[in-house]
């Protein structure tokens, strides 16, 4: 596989000495998917070099025209057994074991899926290329609890509610949409750049005839979807990167164009938007979320336990202890005047749910030697891109990165709280901005692992709380995409002499928005119960003991 340039992978079984062997190969290539021929050629004749045998496992693959070949003598009686056990030729025909009236199947007559795949015109393609890589290899049929891929699939054990499920539910949507028709008017849209699928015009709203009942396979690929957390645990931990939240976004939006979106996805697409009017006034807005009418009107809509807003207005508090909102002026006077500028990137849920650790991130910045500041406050459109308005994703998205660059200073770090929202910078803002330089934004622990090894900073100015021993419940999209996250907080918290250690811990349920939707109660609920529910009875048991 050297020889041809490819990238492969190798696992197998050792007590047995089975050697699995994975090319990465894009059967949609008519040159690259020859090279399956080729290659498996080679491997038969080093196999009998080595006085091996080919293991055809569960019966899987086409490699039954090297069986005669490979078992030698031994051959007719294979196929003695064959005509025994299965005399009507009923099982796996042509691919095992063949009867002498019977050929084998040979790899160049075998339809592969790379060539149902390429009926599929190449622009789709290339939208939808996440769920066209998946190549099947069921590394998120993970049954470990305490392992974040995929909570879904652990919970409902319905393979169509895993990446592979929901990969191999968008291949064949998408072949059928070509099938219908519906390839030749997408190819006459301009799929290149960030116009993609989901920028058609709204066509038929078809909500009255999907109440009727009547049947559109879209409907079984949007309830794959619907049971998606959106965590994005698959596209850091699949070997293939299949990232499942990004195409059930464009999924959604060009699902859109055709039924109407419940009450809930405008109240979800509007949160980043009315939280700061919201916070004005945090504490009548959270008696009134306390009420049972609120509660009720919520439920209807399909929301249920949401969080209660700070008490303190995050923007009010920091101006009042001396933190200042950035601008270009005041960066870079702080520069001019020596200082060591930080700027905090707001994100919608810490600053208005948790503002007071908001506070107590810019006083630890402070303390460490830097002079903090909070970047103004914008949405950065996390939950639009989740629910598939991408148009109104694209819009808030460049809106927030031309605010960036307008406070932008080389040297100057940007830096996250919340792992979701500001791992979006590194993601989806790349995909569409995929011809302009982005802003950095550090997660808060690496930019602290960074400063903490590189500079001469005192902690005398830190207050130890008598606590030496933490335990942490990683977060999942963080400690999945970003393969530093853990080492990184491991090292923050040894540099001020504490212990943390990182628990084996799987997906805690909620996953931004999903725990708080009424229909994924239930699940969300025995989600968190396999994992997380037993690490804080553990945790909590350890300190009573303690």
């Amino acid at each position: 596989m050297d020889s041809y340039d490819l990238i492969y992978g190798m696992f197998g079984h050792v007590d047995a000495g089975v050697l699995h062997v994975r090319p990465a190969i894009d059967m949609k290539d008519p040159k690259q998917e020859k090279l399956i021929r080729l290659i498996t050629d080679r491997v038969v004749a080093l196999t009998q070099k080595y006085g091996g045998v080919l293991w055809g496992e569960h019966g899987k693959g086409f490699r039954s025209e090297y069986t005669p070949k490979i078992f030698g003598a031994l051959y007719p009686r294979l196929q003695s057994i064959k005509a025994t056990f299965d005399s009507n030729n009923q099982f796996n025909p042509g691919k095992i074991v063949g009867f002498e009236d019977h050929e084998l199947s040979r790899l160049d007559e075998i339809e592969t899926r790379g060539k149902r795949d390429r009926l599929i015109p190449l622009e789709i393609r290339n939208t939808f290329s996440d769920s066209l890589h998946c190549n099947g290899n069921g590394a998120c049929f993970n049954f470990d609890p305490d392992d974040e891929m995929c909570p879904s699939w652990k919970v409902y054990r319905d393979r169509r509610f895993s990446p592979k499920g929901r990969a191999s539910l968008m291949r064949e949507w998408l072949y059928l949409m070509n099938e219908s028709g519906y390839s030749e008017y997408l190819n006459n849209s301009d799929l290149s750049g960030t116009k993609q699928i989901i920028d058609l015009p709204i066509k038929i709203r078809n909500t009255l005839s999907k109440n009727k009942g009547e049947y559109d396979f879209s409907h079984d690929v949007k309830e794959a979807m619907d049971t998606c957390l959106a965590c994005k645990s698959c596209a850091g931990q699949c070997p293939i990167k299949v990232d499942v939240p990004n195409f059930r976004s464009k999924f959604l939006a060009y699902y859109y164009t055709r039924y109407l979106r419940s009450a809930k996805d405008w109240f979800v697409a509007l949160i980043e938007i009315i939280l700061p009017w919201l916070a004005k006034k945090p504490k009548s807005i959270n008696s009134l979320m306390r009420s049972k009418l609120f509660k009720l009107i919520l439920i209807k809509v399909g929301l249920i336990n949401i969080p209660e807003l700070s008490n303190i207005n995050l923007i009010k508090q920091a101006e009042k202890i001396g933190f200042k909102i950035a601008n270009r002026s005041n960066v870079n006077q702080a520069i001019q005047q020596g200082n060591k500028p930080v700027i905090i990137v707001q994100d919608a849920f810490t600053s208005h749910y948790e503002a007071e650790l908001v506070i107590d991130s810019l006083g630890l910045i402070e303390k460490l030697g830097f002079k903090p500041f909070l970047a103004p406050y914008l949405p950065n459109g996390k939950p639009l891109h989740v629910h598939g308005f991408i148009n109104w994703f694209k819009r808030v998205a460049k809106k927030n990165i031309n605010m960036l660059k307008k406070i932008e200073f080389e040297g100057v770090p940007f830096v996250g709280i919340d792992p979701a929202m500001t791992l979006i910078y590194r993601s989806e803002y790349k995909e569409i901005f995929n011809n302009i330089e982005l802003p950095y934004i550090y997660l808060i622990q690496e930019w602290l692992a960074e400063v903490l090894n590189s500079s001469a900073i005192s902690n005398k100015n830190i207050t130890k709380n008598g606590v030496n021993e933490y335990l942490l419940l990683s977060h999942c999209t963080e400690k999945t995409n970003v393969i530093a996250a853990n080492e990184n907080w491991i090292n923050v918290f040894k540099y001020f002499n504490l212990n943390i250690s990182i628990a084996d811990s799987g997906c805690c349920g909620m996953s931004g928005t999903y725990g708080h939707e009424e229909r994924n109660y239930n699940a969300s609920k025995k989600i968190y119960e396999m994992s997380w529910k037993w690490l804080c009875c553990i945790k909590t048991l350890k300190i009573e003991l303690s």
